[in-house]
């Protein structure tokens, strides 16, 4: 992990540390490939591609899930953007409770997502070769 990473975490306002956490391990026991990395000032999470990204926007945070408008969130997770692609969860402040059987499902659907269309982009570049 990285420092830059680690100071993100530590310099969030208080009420965002706990939820940001908790969020961050959700992500990282969810999939042994699971990557952290440090892109455009803020934690990123990559299985096989991006997936999605915590940051803080208007004082609030925000999970975004790079592929959002191709998951079927069926829990309502989902707040409503103006983003193309991304679909943003807005967790709530502590000590208010985290919906963590729901998050657990969208990071699951996520991740089959981008095993989907890593292969997809494996089968397109192997048919360039033939």
């Amino acid at each position: 992990m990285s420092a830059a990473i680690e100071g993100w975490f530590e310099e969030l306002p208080e009420q965002w540390r706990q939820p940001a956490q908790r969020i961050r391990d959700l992500l990282l026991e969810a999939s042994p490939v699971m990557r952290e990395e440090w892109k455009y000032r803020t934690p990123f999470y990559s299985h096989r591609l991006w997936m999605c990204y915590l940051s803080l926007q208007k004082n609030s945070l925000v999970l975004g899930f790079v592929q959002g408008r191709n998951m079927l969130d069926p829990d309502g997770l989902f707040a409503p953007t103006e983003h193309a692609q991304i679909q943003h969860y807005l967790p709530p402040p502590s000590p208010a409770p985290l919906p963590e059987a729901a998050l657990r499902r969208l990071i699951q659907e996520a991740i089959a997502l981008n095993e989907e269309i890593a292969q997809e982009k494996l089968l397109k570049k192997a048919k360039r070769k033939r």
